[in-house]
């Protein structure tokens, strides 16, 4: 399905969240190194960041979900983002920017995933009306 035909047949928003969802995970993924944590925040960051960058482009490309449920990879990448938001306080981040950081880009994930979320259910309703 092309992008014109996607985006005037349903709705941009789960591509467009997904996207930026994503993108929001290539951040996390590095921001363990860049606001210079230490101990075990620097890993749970980039493997949890590289989940939620993977999963957030897999959304975006497939929002009909391809071969999985069309809600399966946002709802993913929602816990994944709400992981992300408490991992300081369990993991103990010690750098207040590295604490925000997460805690700020978590709840983003997780807001956006939940719009990937609606907007794919959407898709996929209107997918099964028309059918």
């Amino acid at each position: 399905m092309s992008e014109t035909r996607s985006t005037t047949d349903g709705s941009p928003i789960p591509v467009r969240t997904a996207g930026l969802a994503a993108a929001l995970g290539v951040w996390v993924l590095w921001s363990g190194v860049v606001l210079t944590g230490h101990g075990t925040i620097i890993l749970n960051n980039f493997l949890v960041g590289a989940a939620i960058a993977a999963g957030g482009a897999f959304a975006a490309a497939w929002p009909d979900g391809g071969p999985l449920p069309a809600v399966a990879v946002p709802v993913l990448v929602a816990v994944l983002g709400i992981w992300i938001a408490a991992a300081p306080f369990v993991l103990a981040a010690g750098s207040d920017l590295l604490l925000w950081s997460n805690v700020i880009a978590g709840l983003l994930v997780a807001v956006l995933a939940a719009g990937s979320v609606y907007g794919s259910w959407q898709l996929t309703q209107s997918t099964a009306t028309r059918a």
